[in-house]
């Protein structure tokens, strides 16, 4: 599994697609964008608003998405970019409700584009 820059979305105008054409799952957490991509790898994106709380909780909230996003391999789709919006909820939440939130999405979230590919 690729790490790192490989595995992330880093600009505006990728976010941008995402936003505009993808997929959404809308949870008590966070929201999740979905889109495919050409890369055959899945790829993720967060946004963590000053909403969420100050710098240190926002970068705890980041790093738990980003361990999430991990240790859900063999579940995501592939060749998918994703883009998680984190609600101020997420701050209080424990890894195991990010978690469970996460699977939830991606399940909703392949289910879509099932769909969408039919």
């Amino acid at each position: 599994m690729p790490r790192g820059k490989l595995t992330r979305l880093t600009d505006s105008p990728e976010f941008e697609r995402v936003y505009r054409q993808g997929t959404a799952f809308r949870g008590r957490l966070f929201s999740v964008h979905a889109f495919p991509n050409e890369l055959g790898t899945p790829r993720l994106g967060l946004s963590v608003s000053k909403k969420v709380g100050n710098a240190v909780t926002r970068n705890v909230v980041r790093r738990r998405l980003r361990e999430v996003f991990r240790s859900t391999v063999g579940r995501r789709p592939e060749g998918l970019d994703l883009v998680v919006s984190a609600r101020p909820p997420a701050a209080g939440a424990t890894f195991d409700e990010l978690s469970r939130e996460f699977i939830k999405a991606l399940g909703k979230i392949g289910g879509a584009e099932k769909r969408r590919k039919a």
